[in-house]
């Protein structure tokens, strides 16, 4: 291998490093960058989501019914998450820069919105939805910058849609997961938006484990990430370098609420476990961590945003 080949190698590497966008904290109520610790509980047929904000403290918010979806994010890219729901076709947003209700329709009964991220790269979230057709899965996006768009991704016959930006360019990703149970062919397909071409990693197993998304290795990109519920391990492969790594934190009734909790750009492994209402957090670097909130009724908010 020649001097100039290897020296090519070496800038386009740097190079794919340095373009990396760093991901925010996601669940950051406060906007300091920092995940925090989330609940929903159902009172009388209402929500109610306790936030226990790093930088703000303690918060509680009566919003939404029980049959809506939950569908934080920061729509108004203030750096600050927003308490919101859809019901029905309807974006029920209050904006945290100035307290007001925003309402944008969106979407029609029996769509999903559990994928709306910001998929222009605008630092605003996106009102997003998925609908199943007989075959395949139609992504039904409004980007605040781009437009409208569509884009027809994933099988409807059991594919399962994720969260993330995959290649690390600021925008969410199309992505779904494919799997056939017990058996080794569990695949990610994610549609890049840097480029338009689609990836496949095959990782996982759609029978045991569940897709907490989140960037372990803080390069900018999620990386392929499972926990497996029998063990309680999180597997995963960091994009940095292609390492698979694997951790035991957990068991098998925690759910896994991953985020970066102590505000390093990487993602720490965090579960909330019902049995105790303890969040456990084992920060990528200020060590392990714990925090009571909510009761064994309630369910912690990024656990509902995964994958279904």
């Amino acid at each position: 291998m020649t001097r100039a080949l290897l020296t090519l190698i070496f800038m386009l590497a740097c190079f794919s490093l340095a373009s990396a966008v760093p991901q925010r904290a996601v669940f950051d109520f406060d906007g300091d960058n920092k995940t925090d610790y989330a609940i929903m509980r159902v009172t009388t047929g209402t929500y109610n989501w306790l936030l226990q904000q790093s930088t703000d403290g303690f918060k509680a918010q009566a919003w939404g019914k029980v049959d809506d979806q939950i569908v934080p994010g920061d729509y108004d890219g203030d750096h600050k998450w927003d308490v919101a729901i859809w019901r029905d076709g309807i974006f029920y947003i209050m904006q945290s820069s100035n307290g007001a209700l925003s309402v944008i329709r969106f979407g029609q009964q029996g769509d999903d919105p559990i994928i709306t991220q910001d998929f222009d790269g605008d630092g605003i979230t996106d009102p997003a939805v998925v609908r199943g057709d007989d075959e395949n899965i139609l992504w039904y996006i409004q980007r605040s910058q781009l437009g409208f768009t569509v884009v027809r991704f994933g099988s409807a016959l059991g594919d399962i849609y994720l969260r993330g930006d995959y290649d690390g360019d600021g925008k969410a990703d199309v992505a779904v997961y494919h799997g056939d149970m017990g058996t080794p062919f569990n695949t990610f397909y994610v549609l890049r938006s840097s480029d338009g071409i689609m990836q496949a990693q095959n990782f996982g197993d759609i029978g045991r484990d569940v897709i907490p998304p989140a960037d372990f290795d803080g390069d900018g990109k999620t990386d392929y990430a499972v926990f497996r519920y029998q063990t309680g391990v999180w597997y995963w492969i960091n994009s940095s370098d292609g390492s698979v790594q694997a951790l035991a934190f957990g068991n098998g009734s925690d759910r896994p609420v991953p985020g970066d909790y102590d505000g390093d750009g990487r993602a720490d492994q965090a579960v909330w476990r019902p049995s105790t209402a303890v969040f456990y957090v084992n920060r990528s670097t200020q060590g392990f961590t714990s925090f009571p909130l909510g009761t064994s009724f309630d369910d912690p908010m990024a656990f509902t945003l995964q994958v279904r």
